[in-house]
């Protein structure tokens, strides 16, 4: 991969965002967006993150990326009770320069700090949670809220879920996957219910596609969920 194309990833500032809805499957209405990184120059976003990882670029495209998010959302929703996650990844959210960035960015737009939430994802390996630590429980304490993304895939995910103490956790879509025919996943997914019920943390399923999926995760406990029966990625529609 080249470096040309990082730079007019970064500086051309060529990507946008789609936004997937999260559902509240008790109240049967969207509670939440994700906002999903997309470049015409990479395949996948993972490989532009990546890529820009392999120039010393991953923070500069990372706080990027935030910025046009937390814009556009400001720009084209205005529900209090819904809310915005965007994924950030540890090396960015470890930086000492992220909290003040990321308050300063929010104050600037017409979002409270409540209605983000700093969605953590894996890329590379995370060595040590000290600053990470810090630093979550510092968004916290400054309003934002805090999830973990793809629990159950990462090699650490579980590990960040109790040292971190985030306020929500999404379980990795491998679960979802032929889950009315696997009692294994079930289980799994029943025991992350009942540990996000002891501890007054939120459970999001990710990857629900067909109606015998999402009838399964019910019955297991599951109230807010994500996927393409739900909904799928798409440009927001305005609501002012």
């Amino acid at each position: 991969m080249s470096n040309k194309r990082v730079q007019q990833l970064i500086e051309g500032q060529n990507f946008y965002h789609v936004f997937q809805p999260i559902y509240n499957l008790i109240e049967n209405r969207i509670i939440a967006y994700e906002a999903l990184f997309r470049s015409q120059l990479f395949d996948a976003p993972e490989q532009a993150f990546r890529s820009a990882d392999s120039y010393d670029q991953l923070f500069e495209l990372d706080k990027l990326s935030v910025t046009k998010a937390v814009k556009y959302f400001s720009d084209y929703r205005l529900e209090e009770d819904e809310l915005l996650y965007i994924n950030v990844f540890p090396s960015t959210v470890r930086r000492s320069e992220f909290v003040p960035f990321i308050i300063d960015l929010v104050d600037s737009t017409r979002l409270n700090k409540g209605q983000v939430v700093i969605e953590l994802v894996e890329l590379e390996a995370i060595k040590t949670l000290d600053d990470l630590h810090y630093n979550t429980r510092n968004l916290k304490e400054n309003g934002f809220k805090f999830s973990i993304d793809d629990v159950g895939k990462g090699s650490s995910s579980f590990r960040l879920m109790i040292e971190l103490e985030p306020q929500i956790v999404k379980m990795d879509q491998y679960f979802t996957r032929e889950l009315p025919h696997s009692t294994l996943k079930q289980k799994m997914i029943e025991s992350l219910v009942g540990y996000c019920d002891e501890t007054e943390t939120d459970f999001i399923l990710e990857g629900i596609e067909t109606v015998q999926e999402l009838d399964v995760a019910k019955q297991l406990g599951v109230r807010k969920a994500q996927g393409f029966y739900l909904g799928k990625p798409a440009p927001l529609k305005i609501k002012m």
